[in-house]
Protein backbone atom coordinates (compact mmCIF):
# COMPACT_ATOMS: atom_id res chain seq x y z
CA UNK A 1 0.00 0.00 0.00
CA UNK A 2 1.27 3.17 -0.89
CA UNK A 3 0.84 4.92 2.33
CA UNK A 4 -0.28 8.38 1.66
CA UNK A 5 -1.04 11.34 3.47
CA UNK A 6 -4.96 11.63 4.05
CA UNK A 7 -7.87 9.82 4.61
CA UNK A 8 -10.58 10.60 2.76
CA UNK A 9 -10.01 13.83 0.86
CA UNK A 10 -9.20 12.85 -2.55
CA UNK A 11 -8.69 17.10 -3.26
CA UNK A 12 -5.38 17.18 -1.43
CA UNK A 13 -2.06 16.46 -2.82
CA UNK A 14 -1.90 13.26 -0.89
CA UNK A 15 -4.28 10.76 0.48
CA UNK A 16 -4.07 8.22 3.24
CA UNK A 17 -5.84 5.31 2.45
CA UNK A 18 -5.88 3.26 5.16
CA UNK A 19 -6.64 -0.07 4.25
CA UNK A 20 -6.46 -3.62 5.32
CA UNK A 21 -7.52 -7.70 5.47
CA UNK A 22 -9.79 -8.97 7.75
CA UNK A 23 -9.09 -12.72 6.34
CA UNK A 24 -10.02 -15.93 7.69
CA UNK A 25 -7.03 -15.70 10.67
CA UNK A 26 -8.29 -13.03 12.70
CA UNK A 27 -11.66 -14.58 12.99
CA UNK A 28 -12.50 -16.25 16.45
CA UNK A 29 -12.95 -19.46 16.45
CA UNK A 30 -16.04 -21.79 17.41
CA UNK A 31 -15.94 -24.47 20.06
CA UNK A 32 -17.20 -27.17 18.58
CA UNK A 33 -20.86 -28.60 20.07
CA UNK A 34 -19.27 -31.08 22.81
CA UNK A 35 -22.79 -33.17 22.60
CA UNK A 36 -23.17 -33.35 18.82
CA UNK A 37 -19.31 -33.40 17.51
CA UNK A 38 -19.55 -33.28 13.80
CA UNK A 39 -17.81 -35.84 12.05
CA UNK A 40 -15.45 -33.59 10.38
CA UNK A 41 -14.47 -31.93 13.68
CA UNK A 42 -14.21 -34.95 15.79
CA UNK A 43 -14.59 -35.82 19.43
CA UNK A 44 -13.08 -33.01 21.64
CA UNK A 45 -13.16 -35.25 24.13
CA UNK A 46 -10.55 -37.86 22.61
CA UNK A 47 -9.43 -35.50 19.93
CA UNK A 48 -10.06 -39.26 17.93
CA UNK A 49 -13.21 -39.44 15.41
CA UNK A 50 -16.37 -38.99 16.65
CA UNK A 51 -18.29 -42.22 17.58
CA UNK A 52 -21.78 -40.74 17.49
CA UNK A 53 -22.61 -40.91 20.95
CA UNK A 54 -23.46 -37.69 21.98
CA UNK A 55 -21.90 -36.03 25.38
CA UNK A 56 -24.58 -35.45 28.08
CA UNK A 57 -24.48 -32.05 29.55
CA UNK A 58 -23.97 -33.86 33.21
CA UNK A 59 -21.04 -35.41 31.89
CA UNK A 60 -19.26 -32.22 30.59
CA UNK A 61 -16.80 -29.85 32.19
CA UNK A 62 -15.77 -25.92 31.18
CA UNK A 63 -11.99 -24.90 31.29
CA UNK A 64 -11.88 -21.26 30.87
CA UNK A 65 -7.93 -19.94 29.93
CA UNK A 66 -7.53 -16.88 31.42
CA UNK A 67 -4.67 -14.29 31.29
CA UNK A 68 -7.25 -12.26 29.70
CA UNK A 69 -9.34 -14.64 28.02
CA UNK A 70 -7.18 -16.67 25.61
CA UNK A 71 -9.17 -17.19 22.45
CA UNK A 72 -7.93 -20.43 20.08
CA UNK A 73 -5.78 -21.43 22.23
CA UNK A 74 -4.93 -25.50 22.13
CA UNK A 75 -5.83 -27.61 24.87
CA UNK A 76 -4.32 -31.11 26.16
CA UNK A 77 -4.81 -33.51 28.30
CA UNK A 78 -1.73 -34.67 30.27
CA UNK A 79 -2.69 -38.39 30.82
CA UNK A 80 0.81 -39.36 31.06
CA UNK A 81 1.52 -36.43 34.04
CA UNK A 82 4.65 -35.34 32.07
CA UNK A 83 3.94 -32.06 32.18
CA UNK A 84 4.06 -31.75 27.79
CA UNK A 85 1.31 -31.56 25.01
CA UNK A 86 1.92 -34.69 23.46
CA UNK A 87 0.42 -35.15 19.61
CA UNK A 88 -1.78 -38.18 20.87
CA UNK A 89 -3.10 -35.58 24.29
CA UNK A 90 -4.29 -32.67 21.95
CA UNK A 91 -8.01 -32.08 21.72
CA UNK A 92 -9.44 -30.74 18.51
CA UNK A 93 -11.53 -28.26 20.82
CA UNK A 94 -10.10 -25.02 21.53
CA UNK A 95 -10.68 -22.26 23.47
CA UNK A 96 -13.63 -19.64 22.08
CA UNK A 97 -13.40 -15.76 22.59
CA UNK A 98 -14.54 -16.23 26.21
CA UNK A 99 -11.45 -18.71 26.20
CA UNK A 100 -13.62 -21.22 27.16
CA UNK A 101 -14.25 -25.03 25.88
CA UNK A 102 -15.84 -28.03 26.49
CA UNK A 103 -14.30 -30.96 27.75
CA UNK A 104 -15.62 -34.30 29.12
CA UNK A 105 -15.66 -35.06 33.20
CA UNK A 106 -13.53 -37.90 32.68
CA UNK A 107 -10.48 -35.65 30.63
CA UNK A 108 -11.19 -33.20 33.64
CA UNK A 109 -9.59 -36.10 36.48
CA UNK A 110 -6.32 -35.50 34.98
CA UNK A 111 -3.85 -32.17 34.37
CA UNK A 112 -4.58 -29.71 31.71
CA UNK A 113 -2.71 -28.22 29.40
CA UNK A 114 -3.63 -24.82 27.36
CA UNK A 115 -1.39 -23.46 25.15
CA UNK A 116 -1.05 -20.31 23.58
CA UNK A 117 0.78 -19.98 19.94
CA UNK A 118 2.05 -16.64 18.31
CA UNK A 119 0.19 -15.31 15.62
CA UNK A 120 -2.47 -17.88 16.16
CA UNK A 121 -3.79 -17.23 19.64
CA UNK A 122 -5.66 -13.86 20.94
CA UNK A 123 -5.73 -12.34 24.18
CA UNK A 124 -9.32 -10.54 25.06
CA UNK A 125 -6.70 -7.45 26.91
CA UNK A 126 -5.31 -6.16 23.46
CA UNK A 127 -5.86 -6.42 19.55
CA UNK A 128 -4.09 -8.37 17.21
CA UNK A 129 -2.77 -11.74 18.01
CA UNK A 130 0.14 -13.04 20.38
CA UNK A 131 4.08 -12.43 19.41
CA UNK A 132 5.22 -15.20 21.07
CA UNK A 133 4.05 -18.96 22.60
CA UNK A 134 3.47 -20.15 26.04
CA UNK A 135 1.46 -22.68 28.45
CA UNK A 136 -0.88 -22.97 31.74
CA UNK A 137 -1.49 -25.70 33.17
CA UNK A 138 -4.17 -26.75 35.94
CA UNK A 139 -3.37 -29.68 38.45
CA UNK A 140 -6.09 -32.64 37.89
CA UNK A 141 -9.21 -31.30 39.95
CA UNK A 142 -10.43 -33.71 42.65
CA UNK A 143 -13.81 -32.18 42.57
CA UNK A 144 -15.10 -32.96 39.17
CA UNK A 145 -18.30 -31.48 40.08
CA UNK A 146 -17.28 -27.87 39.30
CA UNK A 147 -18.94 -26.67 36.16
CA UNK A 148 -15.86 -24.46 35.15
CA UNK A 149 -12.31 -24.65 35.79
CA UNK A 150 -9.74 -22.15 35.74
CA UNK A 151 -6.22 -22.52 33.96
CA UNK A 152 -4.13 -19.85 34.48
CA UNK A 153 -0.48 -18.46 35.46
CA UNK A 154 -1.32 -18.74 39.00
CA UNK A 155 -2.94 -22.15 38.80
CA UNK A 156 0.45 -23.25 36.49
CA UNK A 157 2.25 -21.60 39.59
CA UNK A 158 0.81 -23.57 41.74
CA UNK A 159 1.20 -26.90 40.21
CA UNK A 160 4.78 -26.13 39.11
CA UNK A 161 5.71 -25.52 42.39
CA UNK A 162 3.57 -28.37 43.69
CA UNK A 163 1.22 -26.38 46.31
CA UNK A 164 -2.12 -25.72 46.54
CA UNK A 165 -3.89 -22.49 45.04
CA UNK A 166 -4.76 -21.41 48.78
CA UNK A 167 -0.66 -22.00 49.54
CA UNK A 168 -0.08 -19.93 46.74
CA UNK A 169 -2.61 -17.29 47.66
CA UNK A 170 -1.02 -17.12 50.89
CA UNK A 171 2.67 -16.54 49.92
CA UNK A 172 1.70 -14.00 47.78
CA UNK A 173 -0.33 -12.00 50.30
CA UNK A 174 -3.58 -12.45 47.49
CA UNK A 175 -6.87 -13.12 48.63
CA UNK A 176 -7.55 -16.93 47.37
CA UNK A 177 -11.23 -16.20 46.03
CA UNK A 178 -9.81 -13.39 43.29
CA UNK A 179 -7.08 -15.93 42.34
CA UNK A 180 -8.78 -19.08 41.69
CA UNK A 181 -11.82 -17.30 39.81
CA UNK A 182 -12.55 -15.05 36.72
CA UNK A 183 -10.70 -12.11 38.14
CA UNK A 184 -11.70 -11.01 34.36
CA UNK A 185 -15.22 -10.63 34.99
CA UNK A 186 -14.57 -9.75 38.51
CA UNK A 187 -13.14 -6.59 38.29
CA UNK A 188 -16.32 -4.67 38.06
CA UNK A 189 -16.95 -5.88 41.74
CA UNK A 190 -14.03 -6.82 43.47
CA UNK A 191 -11.06 -3.86 44.27
CA UNK A 192 -8.35 -6.75 43.96
CA UNK A 193 -9.19 -8.15 41.05
CA UNK A 194 -7.81 -5.16 39.08
CA UNK A 195 -4.54 -5.71 40.39
CA UNK A 196 -5.01 -9.81 40.20
CA UNK A 197 -5.78 -9.06 36.43
CA UNK A 198 -2.74 -6.81 36.21
CA UNK A 199 -0.31 -9.44 38.09
CA UNK A 200 -1.26 -12.41 35.20
CA UNK A 201 -0.72 -10.36 32.41
CA UNK A 202 2.61 -9.74 33.37
CA UNK A 203 3.50 -12.96 34.71
CA UNK A 204 2.61 -14.26 31.10
CA UNK A 205 5.20 -12.32 30.08
CA UNK A 206 8.04 -13.51 32.05
CA UNK A 207 6.96 -17.51 30.87
CA UNK A 208 8.94 -19.73 28.78
CA UNK A 209 7.66 -21.92 25.67
CA UNK A 210 6.73 -25.23 27.81
CA UNK A 211 5.73 -25.79 31.21
CA UNK A 212 8.73 -28.09 31.88
CA UNK A 213 10.66 -25.19 31.68
CA UNK A 214 9.27 -22.63 34.12
CA UNK A 215 11.62 -22.41 36.88
CA UNK A 216 8.72 -22.64 39.96
CA UNK A 217 10.57 -20.54 42.52
CA UNK A 218 11.61 -17.62 40.21
CA UNK A 219 8.48 -17.35 38.67
CA UNK A 220 6.74 -16.61 42.38
CA UNK A 221 9.71 -14.24 43.20
CA UNK A 222 9.01 -12.80 39.89
CA UNK A 223 5.32 -12.40 40.74
CA UNK A 224 6.23 -10.64 44.07
CA UNK A 225 7.75 -8.11 42.14
CA UNK A 226 5.90 -7.38 40.33
CA UNK A 227 2.82 -7.43 42.80
CA UNK A 228 5.12 -4.78 45.22
CA UNK A 229 5.63 -2.34 41.72
CA UNK A 230 1.82 -2.54 41.21
CA UNK A 231 1.09 -1.39 45.13
CA UNK A 232 2.98 1.73 44.01
CA UNK A 233 1.30 2.18 41.07
CA UNK A 234 -2.10 1.46 43.22
CA UNK A 235 -0.88 3.79 45.55
CA UNK A 236 -0.29 6.71 42.83
CA UNK A 237 -3.68 6.32 41.73
CA UNK A 238 -2.59 4.99 38.58
CA UNK A 239 -5.51 2.53 36.30
CA UNK A 240 -4.02 -0.96 36.46
CA UNK A 241 -6.65 -1.76 33.60
CA UNK A 242 -4.10 -0.94 30.91
CA UNK A 243 -0.36 -2.00 32.45
CA UNK A 244 1.88 -4.52 31.78
CA UNK A 245 4.91 -4.84 33.72
CA UNK A 246 7.58 -6.57 31.63
CA UNK A 247 11.27 -6.98 32.04
CA UNK A 248 14.08 -5.47 29.64
CA UNK A 249 17.16 -7.27 28.52
CA UNK A 250 18.87 -6.01 31.37
CA UNK A 251 16.31 -7.91 33.85
CA UNK A 252 14.60 -4.02 34.93
CA UNK A 253 10.98 -3.84 35.29
CA UNK A 254 9.79 -1.29 33.12
CA UNK A 255 5.87 -0.37 32.82
CA UNK A 256 4.63 -0.49 29.45
CA UNK A 257 0.47 0.41 28.39
CA UNK A 258 -1.74 -2.28 26.36
CA UNK A 259 -4.28 -1.39 23.99
CA UNK A 260 -7.21 -2.29 22.10
CA UNK A 261 -7.49 -1.03 18.52
CA UNK A 262 -10.16 1.13 20.10
CA UNK A 263 -8.12 2.52 22.85
CA UNK A 264 -5.13 2.99 20.61
CA UNK A 265 -6.85 5.73 18.64
CA UNK A 266 -8.82 6.84 21.40
CA UNK A 267 -9.07 10.94 21.29
CA UNK A 268 -5.90 13.00 22.13
CA UNK A 269 -4.02 9.82 21.46
CA UNK A 270 -0.62 10.06 19.16
CA UNK A 271 1.57 7.61 17.07
CA UNK A 272 4.11 7.21 14.24
CA UNK A 273 3.87 5.05 11.34
CA UNK A 274 6.09 4.37 8.45
CA UNK A 275 5.86 1.39 5.74
CA UNK A 276 8.29 -1.28 6.12
CA UNK A 277 8.34 -1.63 1.62
CA UNK A 278 11.61 -0.17 0.65
CA UNK A 279 10.45 1.90 -2.23
CA UNK A 280 7.74 3.09 -0.07
CA UNK A 281 9.46 4.25 2.71
CA UNK A 282 12.23 5.94 1.11
CA UNK A 283 9.48 7.89 -1.11
CA UNK A 284 7.05 9.00 1.86
CA UNK A 285 9.38 8.63 5.37
CA UNK A 286 7.37 8.66 8.83
CA UNK A 287 4.32 10.10 9.57
CA UNK A 288 2.68 11.95 13.03
CA UNK A 289 -0.58 10.79 13.28
CA UNK A 290 -3.03 12.27 15.96
CA UNK A 291 -6.37 11.92 17.33
CA UNK A 292 -7.51 15.14 17.23
CA UNK A 293 -11.22 14.12 18.00
CA UNK A 294 -13.13 10.87 18.69
CA UNK A 295 -12.92 9.67 15.15
CA UNK A 296 -10.89 12.07 13.14
CA UNK A 297 -7.17 11.97 12.74
CA UNK A 298 -4.74 14.04 11.40
CA UNK A 299 -1.62 12.83 9.75
CA UNK A 300 1.81 15.13 9.28
CA UNK A 301 4.09 14.11 6.88
CA UNK A 302 7.75 14.72 8.28
CA UNK A 303 9.65 14.86 5.05
CA UNK A 304 7.10 17.05 3.37
CA UNK A 305 5.13 18.84 6.51
CA UNK A 306 1.82 18.21 4.74
CA UNK A 307 -0.44 17.57 6.83
CA UNK A 308 -4.45 16.55 6.51
CA UNK A 309 -7.36 15.10 8.82
CA UNK A 310 -9.27 12.65 7.66
CA UNK A 311 -13.09 10.77 9.73
CA UNK A 312 -12.24 6.87 10.90
CA UNK A 313 -14.12 4.07 12.36
CA UNK A 314 -12.67 1.14 14.43
CA UNK A 315 -14.06 -2.70 13.32
CA UNK A 316 -12.68 -5.06 15.66
CA UNK A 317 -8.82 -5.17 14.95
CA UNK A 318 -9.30 -2.73 12.09
CA UNK A 319 -9.28 1.03 11.93
CA UNK A 320 -11.73 1.92 8.45
CA UNK A 321 -11.83 5.01 6.11
CA UNK A 322 -13.68 5.35 3.20
CA UNK A 323 -14.72 1.70 3.11
CA UNK A 324 -11.74 0.22 3.69
CA UNK A 325 -9.42 -0.94 6.39
CA UNK A 326 -6.06 -1.36 7.90
CA UNK A 327 -5.83 -4.73 10.40
CA UNK A 328 -3.93 -4.58 13.19
CA UNK A 329 -1.73 -7.91 13.52
CA UNK A 330 0.29 -7.56 16.30
CA UNK A 331 -0.03 -4.77 18.56
CA UNK A 332 1.85 -3.40 21.85
CA UNK A 333 2.93 0.12 22.42
CA UNK A 334 6.03 0.56 20.79
CA UNK A 335 5.39 -1.84 17.73
CA UNK A 336 2.10 -2.45 16.05
CA UNK A 337 1.91 -3.85 12.77
CA UNK A 338 -1.10 -3.93 9.87
CA UNK A 339 -1.58 -5.10 6.92
CA UNK A 340 -3.36 -3.60 4.04
CA UNK A 341 -6.28 -5.11 1.83
CA UNK A 342 -5.56 -3.49 -1.43
CA UNK A 343 -1.63 -2.70 -1.25
CA UNK A 344 1.16 -4.91 -0.96
CA UNK A 345 2.46 -3.18 2.56
CA UNK A 346 2.72 -4.07 5.98
CA UNK A 347 2.78 -0.65 8.25
CA UNK A 348 4.87 -0.44 11.15
CA UNK A 349 2.60 1.94 13.82
CA UNK A 350 3.76 3.27 17.02
CA UNK A 351 3.89 4.89 20.15
CA UNK A 352 7.17 6.68 20.51
CA UNK A 353 8.86 8.71 17.96
CA UNK A 354 10.34 6.69 15.42
CA UNK A 355 12.78 8.69 14.75
CA UNK A 356 14.63 8.68 17.79
CA UNK A 357 16.74 5.09 18.11
CA UNK A 358 16.18 3.28 20.87
CA UNK A 359 18.89 1.64 23.28
CA UNK A 360 20.44 -1.49 22.25
CA UNK A 361 22.37 -4.23 24.12
CA UNK A 362 24.78 -6.85 23.99
CA UNK A 363 22.52 -9.09 26.00
CA UNK A 364 19.68 -8.19 23.27
CA UNK A 365 21.34 -10.36 20.74
CA UNK A 366 23.90 -12.64 22.85
CA UNK A 367 22.88 -16.24 22.48
CA UNK A 368 19.29 -15.73 20.96
CA UNK A 369 18.09 -16.71 17.43
CA UNK A 370 16.25 -14.15 15.66
CA UNK A 371 14.79 -14.10 12.16
CA UNK A 372 15.84 -11.05 9.89
CA UNK A 373 12.62 -9.89 7.48
CA UNK A 374 12.99 -7.07 5.41
CA UNK A 375 11.73 -5.88 1.60
CA UNK A 376 14.31 -7.05 -0.78
CA UNK A 377 12.76 -5.54 -3.55
CA UNK A 378 14.03 -2.13 -5.59
CA UNK A 379 10.43 -1.42 -6.79
CA UNK A 380 6.90 -0.38 -5.61
CA UNK A 381 5.73 -3.71 -5.74
CA UNK A 382 7.72 -5.80 -2.00
CA UNK A 383 9.86 -8.25 -2.22
CA UNK A 384 9.85 -9.98 1.81
CA UNK A 385 12.58 -12.21 2.38
CA UNK A 386 13.23 -13.81 6.03
CA UNK A 387 16.78 -15.23 7.17
CA UNK A 388 17.40 -16.88 10.35
CA UNK A 389 20.40 -15.21 12.48
CA UNK A 390 21.65 -17.68 15.40
CA UNK A 391 24.21 -15.40 17.33
CA UNK A 392 26.56 -16.42 20.14
CA UNK A 393 28.43 -13.74 21.96
CA UNK A 394 30.04 -12.75 19.44
CA UNK A 395 29.79 -14.33 16.54
CA UNK A 396 26.35 -14.86 14.06
CA UNK A 397 25.25 -17.69 11.73
CA UNK A 398 23.23 -16.63 8.69
CA UNK A 399 21.06 -18.58 6.96
CA UNK A 400 18.70 -18.10 4.03
CA UNK A 401 16.55 -20.58 1.93
CA UNK A 402 18.56 -23.87 3.81
CA UNK A 403 21.83 -22.28 3.02
CA UNK A 404 24.25 -21.25 6.17
CA UNK A 405 27.00 -18.48 6.06
CA UNK A 406 30.38 -18.77 7.22
CA UNK A 407 29.93 -17.92 10.91
CA UNK A 408 30.64 -13.97 10.89
CA UNK A 409 31.24 -11.35 13.67
CA UNK A 410 29.33 -9.19 15.27
CA UNK A 411 29.13 -6.11 17.54
CA UNK A 412 27.14 -3.60 19.40
CA UNK A 413 28.83 -0.81 17.96
CA UNK A 414 27.84 2.64 19.90
CA UNK A 415 24.17 1.69 20.22
CA UNK A 416 23.77 0.40 16.66
CA UNK A 417 24.13 -3.65 15.45
CA UNK A 418 27.13 -4.15 13.56
CA UNK A 419 27.66 -7.37 11.35
CA UNK A 420 31.02 -7.78 9.48
CA UNK A 421 30.72 -9.12 6.15
CA UNK A 422 33.69 -10.46 4.38
CA UNK A 423 35.29 -8.09 1.68
CA UNK A 424 33.49 -7.10 -0.94
CA UNK A 425 29.85 -7.42 0.50
CA UNK A 426 28.11 -4.73 2.22
CA UNK A 427 28.25 -4.81 6.47
CA UNK A 428 24.92 -4.63 8.16
CA UNK A 429 24.91 -1.72 10.61
CA UNK A 430 21.14 -1.27 12.22
CA UNK A 431 20.33 1.07 14.27
CA UNK A 432 16.76 0.03 16.55
CA UNK A 433 14.61 1.99 15.92
CA UNK A 434 11.69 0.79 18.23
CA UNK A 435 11.54 -2.88 20.10
CA UNK A 436 9.17 -4.76 22.23
CA UNK A 437 10.08 -8.03 23.73
CA UNK A 438 8.90 -10.25 20.16
CA UNK A 439 10.19 -7.79 17.49
CA UNK A 440 12.89 -5.28 16.89
CA UNK A 441 12.17 -3.00 14.19
CA UNK A 442 15.65 -2.07 12.51
CA UNK A 443 17.04 0.72 10.11
CA UNK A 444 19.87 0.56 7.71
CA UNK A 445 22.51 3.56 8.92
CA UNK A 446 23.75 3.72 5.76
CA UNK A 447 20.39 3.93 3.68
CA UNK A 448 17.71 5.96 5.42
CA UNK A 449 14.52 4.88 6.05
CA UNK A 450 14.79 1.53 4.67
CA UNK A 451 13.57 -0.74 7.59
CA UNK A 452 13.80 -4.66 8.80
CA UNK A 453 12.68 -6.30 11.61
CA UNK A 454 14.33 -9.18 14.12
CA UNK A 455 11.23 -11.72 15.10
CA UNK A 456 12.21 -13.65 18.29
CA UNK A 457 9.41 -16.32 17.19
CA UNK A 458 9.69 -18.33 14.50
CA UNK A 459 5.95 -19.03 13.81
CA UNK A 460 5.24 -15.08 14.24
CA UNK A 461 8.15 -14.39 11.31
CA UNK A 462 6.58 -16.94 8.91
CA UNK A 463 2.90 -15.42 9.48
CA UNK A 464 4.31 -11.55 9.32
CA UNK A 465 6.03 -12.76 6.06
CA UNK A 466 3.10 -14.86 4.33
CA UNK A 467 0.79 -12.04 5.35
CA UNK A 468 3.29 -9.26 3.57
CA UNK A 469 3.30 -11.34 0.59
CA UNK A 470 -0.01 -12.12 0.32
CA UNK A 471 -0.98 -8.82 0.83
CA UNK A 472 1.32 -7.95 -2.14
CA UNK A 473 -0.44 -10.51 -4.67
Amino acid sequence: MQFKLSLVAASLLATLTLTGCNDDSSSTPTTPDVENPSPETGNPDTGKPDTGNPTPDNNVITIKAIDGYLANAEICIDRNNNNACDTDEKLTVKTDKNGEAKISKEDAKFNIIVSAKASVTSDSDKSGKLGNDFQYIVSASDNIENKTISVTPFTTMAHTKDITLEALASELDLPLNTLAGDYVAQKESDDNAQKVHAIARSITTTLPTTIASIDADKLVKTTADISKILDEKINNKEDLNNINIEFDEKGQAVSKEIYTTASYFAAGEEMWAVSLNKAYATQEGIDHAKVISANTLEMTRYNTNETSTGEFTINGDAIVSDGEADTFIYMTHDVSLTVPQNDGDLILWSKKDLRNKKAVYAETFANKTFFYIADDSTSDNPDPMMAKMTFTNNTVIITEEGESMEPLSWKINGENLFIDFPENDSDMNFKIMAKDRNLLITEDSTVKNMFGMFVANEALAKDLLTKWKASSN
